[in-house]
């Protein structure tokens, strides 16, 4: 299996440690930001490596739609994959975070760290299939 970058911006410390153990375990190669401003940094350091990006909404110091928009207006990061995380499900939080340029959205709360690695694993595949990154 081909090796995966996943860039995961995610502020509770639990839940990061399991999603990063399972995917790592699962051959995946994962780089953790606990808050907006360490995500912006770290996608734009490895925009290079990064496959996909995990982003969750609500973080400390910049909130996931800061994030979303300084990726898309930052030419080393704008064409990055990168899917909401949270626990939000709000129509107009999901109209809002796909004006913004996210690729889709998944709602914590119904995923396992599986489920969440298969979808991985079908967005990365799905976009490869379409000619991006």
């Amino acid at each position: 299996m081909k090796t995966y970058t996943l860039l995961l911006v995610e502020d509770e410390e639990g839940l990061r440690k399991v999603y990063t153990d399972y995917l790592t375990e699962n051959g995946f190669d994962v780089i953790e930001a606990k808050d907006g401003e360490e995500a912006v940094e770290k996608a734009i350091k490895y925009a290079d490596d990064i496959d996909i990006v995990l982003l969750d909404l609500m973080l400390p110091k910049l909130d996931g739609l800061g994030v979303l928009k300084m990726l898309r207006n930052n030419n080393k990061t704008r064409n990055l994959l990168i899917y909401i995380t949270t626990v939000l499900a709000s129509d107009e939080t999901i109209k809002e975070t796909k004006e913004l340029g996210a690729d889709g959205y998944m709602i914590k709360d119904n995923l396992t760290p599986e489920d969440i690695k298969n979808r991985i694993i079908e967005l990365i595949k799905s976009n490869e299939n379409q000619g991006v990154k």
